[in-house]
């Protein structure tokens, strides 16, 4: 799992998580996010940390990882066709929280 930023500098991503990214890895990473957030004295410098906000992708067959983030607080705000030439049908499903 790794944070990116974006360059919406109150917006990150959590990627690379999965079925496979137990519960509790994702709550100790907004535990994280949510100290950098307090944390953070920079206006407009850069986009490194004090997001207020994360978002993650949840792929199709993603079951698991979809009912945690529900668990955790995260609301469901835009569906979206993945690109061509993927093997498994659906579409691609965007979470956000914010922190």
């Amino acid at each position: 799992m790794r944070k990116v930023t974006t360059g919406c500098c109150a917006l990150c991503q959590l990627d690379r998580v999965s079925n496979d990214t137990p519960i509790t890895s994702l709550e100790w990473s907004l535990e994280i996010l949510k100290r950098q957030k307090e944390a953070n004295t920079e206006v407009g410098i850069s986009t490194g940390n004090g997001q207020t906000a994360t978002f993650t992708i949840v792929s199709p067959g993603e079951d698991k990882l979809e009912e945690n983030l529900i668990k955790l607080g995260y609301t469901k705000v835009w569906e979206f066709e993945r690109r061509k030439g993927y093997p498994k049908e659906g579409n691609l499903k965007m979470y956000i929280k914010n922190l």
